[in-house]
């Protein structure tokens, strides 16, 4: 891809690499760089990292396109592109960048045959021209699909879904540095734990049943035929449409009261499979959902897609192995972090 090299440094290393006007040059960033954000996120979305230049007069300026490096530690913590820079009256210059996830968000429409999640992730990184790596390689094969003008976030999303649903296996894709990689969740499970007396610095804890369902009703439309061509109307006709429905209901109604959503029954379905898909739906929407935000002192390896476990004193709670869903690192004199964690039993909101 085309650049020019910032590297990023303080205790790190920031350079920029530039070919404006036809030239590579690289910059050394790590004098006039402040407030480093680095975020990672499961939800399908690039690897971020913005920061600000602070400079005298005649600033260098990142332009978009160029490639930017930031080391922490001595560790390779980003390689992205600039998306979006703003320069201000007192010679700030904002940054924004993005990592080679970013290419994911590329639109097409391609015809998959049967094939892995791996099949689909190292097509599209192809199409997009980005170097990739599968770490885990998962064996179900999700069905052929049609995906016609959508990204390829959304191409892998799709696959992944269908493979959690049938293995109840966690894939995602994450950018190491330079190598976009699909990966296993939770990728690690971190030996370290984060607590009320060691590294958290608050935290918030949320259970809300907002979007729960403990009664799932499959429906079943049946629609009899106009006797005539004028009488079809595009709108249901109430003497000519009937509903038949089977459901499924949960205990937490005792507790939580009646929430109840309909579904449609899936094509062709007989009445013993309309029962099985409403016990399914009602076993993935019948819990509460939770979860849990630490701020906490920073720590390079807590990033999406990895879980540790934390231990919070004030509300009697030890999670283990807690997914991190986000992970927003701020770097400086303090460097600390704030994630957002799955803490039930799902790992991806839907």
């Amino acid at each position: 891809m085309k650049a020019t090299t910032f590297e990023l440094v303080r205790r790190s290393n920031m350079y920029r690499k530039s070919k404006k006007n036809g030239k590579g040059t690289t910059y050394d960033l790590r004098e006039v760089v402040t407030n480093i954000k680095w975020t990672t996120d499961l939800n399908f979305s690039a690897g971020e990292l913005s920061f600000d230049l602070i400079q005298n007069a005649h600033p260098i300026i990142p332009y978009t396109g160029d490639i930017i490096k930031f080391r922490w530690d001595h560790k390779k913590i980003f390689y992205g592109y600039v998306f979006k820079y703003e320069v201000k009256e007192d010679n700030t210059v904002s940054v924004t960048c993005y990592d080679k996830e970013r290419y994911l968000k590329n639109q097409d429409s391609i015809v998959w045959q049967s094939g892995t999640i791996a099949d689909r992730f190292n097509n599209v990184c192809k199409r997009a021209g980005i170097k990739h790596k599968v770490v885990n390689k998962p064996k179900h094969k999700v069905a052929a699909e049609v995906c016609d003008g959508k990204t390829y976030f959304d191409m892998l999303k799709s696959a992944i879904t269908k493979t959690k649903t049938a293995t109840k296996h966690m894939y995602y894709v994450y950018c190491n540095y330079d190598t976009v990689e699909l990966r296993r969740a939770p990728y690690k499970k971190l030996k370290i734990i984060i607590g009320s007396k060691s590294a958290m610095t608050g935290f918030s804890y949320t259970v809300d049943i907002n979007n729960t369902a403990n009664v799932v009703k499959v429906i079943q439309k049946d629609t009899k035929k106009a006797k005539s061509k004028s009488a079809t109307a595009k709108q249901d006709d109430p003497k000519r449409t009937s509903f038949k429905s089977t459901s499924a209901k949960g205990k937490s109604t005792e507790q939580w009261g009646k929430l109840q959503v309909t579904v449609n029954k899936k094509n062709k379905a007989n009445h013993a499979q309309m029962v099985k898909q409403a016990k399914n739906e009602l076993r993935k929407r019948n819990r509460a959902n939770k979860t849990l935000t630490i701020d906490c002192i920073g720590n390079v390896d807590l990033v999406a897609g990895n879980a540790v476990t934390i231990k919070i004193n004030d509300i009697n709670k030890t999670l283990k192995n807690c997914p991190i869903l986000k992970a927003e690192h701020n770097f400086g004199t303090d460097y600390t972090c704030h994630l957002t964690m799955k803490a039930g039993a799902e790992w991806l909101e839907n």
